[in-house]
């Protein structure tokens, strides 16, 4: 049930969890499994009407916005909008400071979103990248989603902002969320270039997503304490895959941290901070951010 709120959608009758439902059922018609045209990809050209990978992130907004709207009851938003009102009307006393703070107060900051894991592919210094981008101007909030983790909390938090962060993983599915025109920034491990390109990469500028993916050094990798600084491990990873994925996936998926230097990424945050600040704060246009990303 937890993607119930889109799979409701998706016709006009109630859900049947056939683990919980013994029943028979007889229908005139039945489609068994999906079809895929690619990773979290649409392909217009199979689709009726030309839809693609922007119709269906429309199609997450409608259902999960009524669900975001409505976490919040009508009568207490009535009241929190009468506060507000009153809080933009300046008194006697206010009306001379107002408008020397004025430029200041509308300044907004963008928000970063860091994608945190568990186990395997887990970011050890992610205290020190909050602190960095806190520093450099972010509002920044560290995610740790579950698969029990609801859909709708995730789509409220990622719609809302600007950037996200996250080493290569299942989780950055959850980019579907985020608006056209954001940033991720993907990091990728070692041994994870092709799949971190298929699965994520592609998918994400087909959606309209400013796109980073980060490519670690081996010292940014715990493996470079486990093997020699010459081991195909960490020299030619690609001849490693080329053994055999479950080989490569115990190696690089399973047994991999990441650690990153600062320095090398803040190069890259930074080039995401000024987009985003200049993209919310109307420095920017749409058309203008082909420069900003050319490097990526």
């Amino acid at each position: 049930m937890k993607y119930e709120t889109i799979l409701s959608r998706l016709w006009n009758y109630p859900l049947i969890d056939f683990a919980g439902d013994k029943r028979t059922h007889c229908l005139p018609e039945a489609i068994v499994g999906v079809k895929i045209h690619d990773d979290l990809t649409v392909d217009p050209s199979l689709m009726k009407g030309n839809k693609s990978i922007l119709d269906f992130r429309h199609f997450l907004d409608r259902a999960y916005q009524p669900r975001i709207k409505g976490s919040i009851p009508d009568k207490e938003q009535g009241v929190q909008l009468k506060l507000n009102q009153w809080a933009s009307v300046p008194t006697l006393g206010q009306s001379m400071k107002i408008n020397k703070d004025n430029q200041k107060h509308q300044v907004k900051k963008p928000k970063l979103v860091i994608l945190s894991r568990s186990g395997s592919r887990a970011l050890v210094n992610k205290d020190c990248l909050v602190k960095m981008a806190e520093d450099m101007g972010f509002r920044v909030e560290v995610s740790r989603p579950k698969r029990t983790t609801e859909l709708a909390k995730m789509y409220g938090l990622l719609n809302k902002s600007e950037v996200m962060v996250g080493v290569h993983g299942a989780a950055l599915t959850h980019f579907l969320f985020l608006k056209p025109g954001s940033v991720l920034i993907q990091v990728i491990p070692l041994g994870t270039d092709s799949p971190a390109e298929t699965c994520f990469g592609k998918p994400a500028r087909e959606l309209g997503l400013k796109y980073i993916g980060y490519k670690i050094s081996p010292r940014e990798s715990s493996l470079y304490n486990e093997y020699d600084k010459d081991d195909p491990v960490l020299t030619n990873p690609k001849g490693v895959i080329r053994k055999g994925w479950q080989y490569a996936k115990e190696i690089y998926l399973d047994r991999q941290n990441v650690s990153l230097d600062m320095r090398r990424f803040h190069k890259r945050l930074l080039q995401a901070y000024d987009y985003s600040f200049k993209k919310i704060n109307r420095q920017i246009s749409y058309n203008q951010t082909t420069d900003l990303f050319k490097l990526c």
